[in-house]
């Protein structure tokens, strides 16, 4: 009988996970559904209590996600990205490469700490507009920025909801990724725009320079600001949260606190209440994750990881066992979806760290670098190609089209994987040496 639970829990896995990359499927109502019915089944064969699904959730994680969300959504509305994108344009000087420059390191460092949806919604019509003042097509732009932000989000713990889990999980604070995701990060952002560079964008036609001049000259970062104390207050308060997040380890608590403040220092007038920006929140992931934790604790206790045998992979390799996670991650995350492939693994890794006694670093390094990184292998991968996409075809941008984002994201995302299996290399090396 525990056999046929088994393949039921997993059966309705599969389908949460198809339902997550199908746009016209409501993968939430499907996932909750989903988590009602194992919680059931496992119920049936254990003695659990309500206590013991609740303590299956990360709490800290959520709260971190919906804390971020509250921060990113009052920044969105003060207009800090559409003033810091006109001013990195007009530092560029209408340099078309010096743009691009400019512009990826932008789109990468927003997204290392917002949301790249976020980054994406607000940066790649800025793009567009400012690409088509100039005459020129914004395609190789937006192609370019799609792939640095998904490099932009390994920077930081809490640039994105499967990197705040895999951090609260295990503990990893914004210090562990400056000492081991920022060499390697810095070394594939410069890389991957010298890149675009040297083989596509040279190859496009120039930018007339009498009409950059009066673009220069009309295009005011000023004209987004409405209230100017509240955007100076606004900017500098989130850039506090943002160090506050490197000093403090307990990141959960510093976003909780700043998002209140934040909205209780906006809502001065009585024009924001918190229960205003709760509306603007997306939900959708946050139930989403609710029931993800839900149902992997109820396949660890249903016994699906023991089917998996992990006590087979303790003879393996630390380094074939890190390349070949990165690799199945990576793929996986492309072809379907990265946070339920990443709430997956979780365990597995934690078993092959905490039971096994394999090397941690490269293990983390491995899964978060995948979760990152694989959405580029296909549009659909990851949700910022799926909207920076979207907005190009409404927009009618001529030169990025699905075959071309496609061909150039797996290019690209190949090069990533086949640095970080080098890094991962090195990285099980010098362990083992320090070991």
């Amino acid at each position: 009988m525990e056999i046929l639970y088994q393949i039921l829990i997993f059966i309705i896995f599969i389908i949460i996970l198809v339902s997550y990359s199908r746009e016209k499927w409501d993968f939430v109502s499907i996932s909750l559904l989903g988590m009602i019915i194992c919680a059931l089944i496992v119920a049936f064969s254990s003695s659990l209590t309500i206590k013991d699904y609740i303590g299956f959730i990360e709490i800290k994680a959520l709260i971190l996600i919906l804390s971020m969300q509250i921060i990113t959504q009052i920044s969105k509305e003060s207009h800090l990205l559409e003033y810091f994108a006109i001013r990195m344009f007009r530092l560029s000087r209408g340099n078309q490469r010096l743009f691009l420059y400019i512009m990826c390191l932008t789109g990468a460092f927003l997204a290392a700490m917002i949301s790249d949806v976020v980054v994406v919604l607000i940066l790649v019509p800025i793009i567009i507009r400012i690409c088509s003042f100039l005459k020129v097509k914004a395609g190789t732009y937006l192609l370019a920025l799609t792939i640095v932000i998904n490099i932009g989000s390994i920077f930081t713990p809490f640039s994105s909801g499967e990197n705040i889990i895999i951090s609260q999980h295990f503990q990893l604070n914004t210090s562990y990724f400056i000492t081991y995701y920022w060499g390697f990060s810095f070394i594939i952002l410069f890389l991957t725009i010298f890149l675009i560079d040297f083989l596509i964008l040279r190859k496009e036609p120039k930018i007339e320079i009498a009409r950059k001049e009066l673009i220069l000259e009309i295009l005011n970062p000023s004209i987004v600001i409405i209230n100017k104390k509240l955007f100076v207050f606004n900017a500098i308060f989130f850039l506090g949260t943002i160090i506050s997040f490197v000093l403090i380890s307990q990141m959960y608590i510093i976003a909780l606190i700043s998002a209140m403040i934040l909205v209780l220092v906006n809502n001065r007038h009585g024009e924001r209440p918190l229960k205003e920006v709760l509306k603007k929140i997306n939900w959708e992931i946050v139930f989403f994750f609710i029931a993800m934790f839900i149902i992997i604790g109820c396949m660890k206790e249903i016994g699906i990881f023991d089917i998996i045998q992990l006590k087979n992979l303790r003879d393996y390799n630390p380094i074939i066992m890190s390349v070949i996670i990165l690799l199945l991650v990576s793929f996986l995350s492309g072809l379907l979806a990265n946070t339920p492939i990443m709430l997956i693994f979780l365990p597995i890794i934690d078993s092959l760290i905490s039971v096994f006694n394999f090397p941690s670093i490269p293990l983390i390094f491995s899964l978060l670098v995948a979760v990152n990184l694989g959405g580029n292998i296909l549009p659909q991968g990851a949700m910022c190609d799926v909207f920076t996409l979207k907005i190009a075809q409404e927009n009618n941008v001529e030169n990025l089209t699905y075959k071309r984002l496609l061909k150039n994201g797996a290019i690209f995302a190949l090069i990533h994987i086949s640095i970080s299996s080098i890094i991962l290399i090195f990285l099980n090396i010098f362990h083992a040496v320090g070991a």
